[in-house]
């Protein structure tokens, strides 16, 4: 089959957004797709394997493209490195994609926030969205990671984290001094349109996704934090200390890459006072790495990955195709 007919699809599903692109092998990004979150630890297998059939479809359909002239799928998937989960993936990718036609590889979605930044395969990453982790790549394919235990047990640091800590402190206040709520309070009220924190419970606990609404309060406390607010301060300063903790962690297991540059990646660091608070609790920690600030989404990261599995030399020029093909999708 020609080069230019061999398709290359790579797919990033976290917690709150699973997004896809297909390309050519020459490094070109020709359509993109989103859809929800693809994490099977808090959404009904059976819905994400049906969403990523369709989202497949969709970006086929796009280019005008049959499934036999996809060559590679990459896929960097919430927990996709964990044994039965890398199994099941695996699995539902045979059952739309022929393995004598399609190559399937399927990783941790850390992984793509990594080559998001990077363009390589090795470094350092650290993901504040949704969840939280710092996953490591050495030569050899040596891997390690500190947190992303999830939301139950977990994800520390994160946007549910902070979520969570604003909740229990507008529940605090509510017991201490009823009715009579704060800045906090009356913001994470009217973001949820509700009237009274006791209403919290049967919204919260009776959501289809939980998780995803209680992570979607980190604006109201990011906004309130800018703003000067003292309760969301601390709050965003407890979130980036958990962090750095987690980066610690990492270089007390891992002492070699503590000269590495850290990628970061996800949704938090995307607000100019979270990203400040983060450096500043670096410098108190004396952690002086480079920071780097990726230029594409990891959706593309997962795309390099499959452009590295089919051998493609990662060049400037292509990184320039690459970045330029992408943006221009975006943009329309």
């Amino acid at each position: 089959m020609p080069l230019n007919k061999q398709y290359i699809i790579a797919v990033d599903g976290g917690g709150t957004k699973t997004c896809a692109v297909i390309g050519t092998k020459n490094g070109e990004v020709l359509a993109v797709v989103e859809g929800a979150g693809a994490n099977i630890k808090s959404t009904p297998p059976a819905e994400v394997q049906q969403q990523i059939k369709k989202l497949l479809t969709e970006l086929l359909q796009k280019v005008g493209a049959t499934k036999k002239e996809v060559s590679t799928i990459f896929l960097c998937m919430a927990g996709g490195d964990r044994q039965v989960d890398f199994v099941r993936w695996r699995r539902w990718m045979e059952l739309f994609f022929s393995s004598e036609y399609c190559k399937v590889h399927v990783t941790n979605d850390a992984v793509a926030a990594l080559t998001s930044g990077t363009f390589a395969h090795e470094g350092l990453v650290i993901i504040a969205g949704t969840g939280s982790i710092v996953y490591c790549v050495q030569k050899n394919n040596h891997i390690n990671r500190v947190g992303g235990w999830g939301y139950l047990f977990g994800d520390e640091g994160s946007g549910y984290y902070i979520g969570q800590e604003a909740l229990r402190v507008v529940s605090q206040h509510y017991d201490a001094f009823g009715q009579d709520g704060d800045v906090l309070t009356e913001a994470i009220l009217k973001q949820l349109g509700l009237k009274d924190p006791t209403e919290m419970i049967t919204m919260i606990y009776e959501h289809p996704q939980p998780r995803a609404l209680i992570a979607s309060t980190v604006q109201t406390v990011l906004r309130l934090a800018e703003q000067g607010d003292e309760t969301a301060k601390v709050i965003i300063e407890r979130a980036t200390t958990c962090l750095v903790q987690l980066l610690l962690t990492m270089f007390q297991k891992e002492p070699q890459v503590k000269s590495f540059p850290i990628v970061t990646c996800g949704g938090l660091f995307k607000s100019s006072y979270f990203a400040n608070c983060f450096q500043e609790k670096l410098q108190q920690a004396t952690i002086d790495n480079l920071l780097i600030r990726p230029e594409v989404p990891p959706v593309i990261g997962a795309f390099v990955k499959g452009l590295i599995s089919e051998g493609v030399l990662i060049t400037e020029s292509l990184q320039r195709i690459v970045k330029e093909s992408w943006m221009s999708k975006n943009t329309m």
